[in-house]
């Protein structure tokens, strides 16, 4: 059942082409997220440390960047996107879940993007050797970590969409979470030290004012949240690991 599990947090989480399972089926695995973020990590690690060999550290960064995003089919920066509009709408719950779900892209979602990617791409580049392998790998399972933690303490989004499975598959269940952290945690540890620590913090915050905002402006925690949160975690784990070496 745990193969089954992550084949469909493969399946919903990538573009992998190996089947989709239902969102009740996938949601029971999803603290094992941090596997798919390690997966995913290693493949585009070692992407920009094959191309180290022969390209500038700043490239081969922001071609770590581009295999992630290819990889998860832009998932999650859409999350970041529809997001960041809402957040900066005026009005009601309902009204910011509206602009949420419409088709338009707003000014917000574009600065947020431009200033994610941005910083992503050059945090990247900022490492070289194998160092730019490791920081792949912890800052996509610490992305991937940030949303279990945000669909635990999050609140249930009132109609039936990707989030609303999560955060019920997610309610309550303490073994799951602790067990979601301890696998990051390993991972962490085990490339960046006990500096790790450190990002763990950074995480924790970030998924706070991120899960408290949402849970106060949206009443909820949608999929886009959980995208978002992924995206936002990802550069501020980057960032604080460059602050660690420096």
């Amino acid at each position: 059942m745990i193969i089954k599990g992550l084949k469909g947090l493969f399946g919903f989480l990538t573009i992998l082409p190996i089947g989709m399972e239902s969102m009740e089926a996938l949601s029971k695995y999803f603290f094992l997220c941090p596997v798919v973020g390690l997966v995913l990590g290693a493949v585009a690690g070692a992407v920009g440390f094959g191309a180290s060999f022969v390209l500038p550290e700043l490239i081969c960064g922001f071609l770590v960047l581009v295999v992630l995003q290819l990889l998860t089919g832009f998932h999650h920066l859409d999350g970041l996107l529809d997001f960041s509009d809402a957040a900066m709408a005026r009005g009601d719950t309902k009204r910011r879940l509206e602009v949420m779900h419409d088709m338009f892209t707003g000014a917000a979602a574009v600065a947020s993007g431009v200033i994610v990617l941005a910083l992503t791409g050059l945090a990247f580049g900022s490492f070289g050797g194998l160092d730019i392998l490791k920081a792949a790998v912890v800052a996509e399972v610490i992305a991937k970590e940030s949303m279990v933690l945000t669909a635990y303490f999050g609140k249930k989004p009132s109609y039936k969409g990707s989030g609303y499975y999560v955060v019920e598959a997610m309610e309550n269940k303490d073994a799951k979470m602790l067990a979601s952290v301890v696998l990051c945690s390993v991972v962490g540890f085990v490339l960046v030290g006990a500096l790790f620590v450190f990002v763990l913090v950074g995480m924790a915050l970030g998924v706070a004012v991120l899960t408290s905002h949402s849970n106060k402006t949206l009443e909820s925690v949608t999929g886009d949240v959980m995208g978002a949160t992924n995206e936002i975690n990802r550069v501020i784990a980057l960032i604080i690991m460059l602050a660690i070496m420096a």
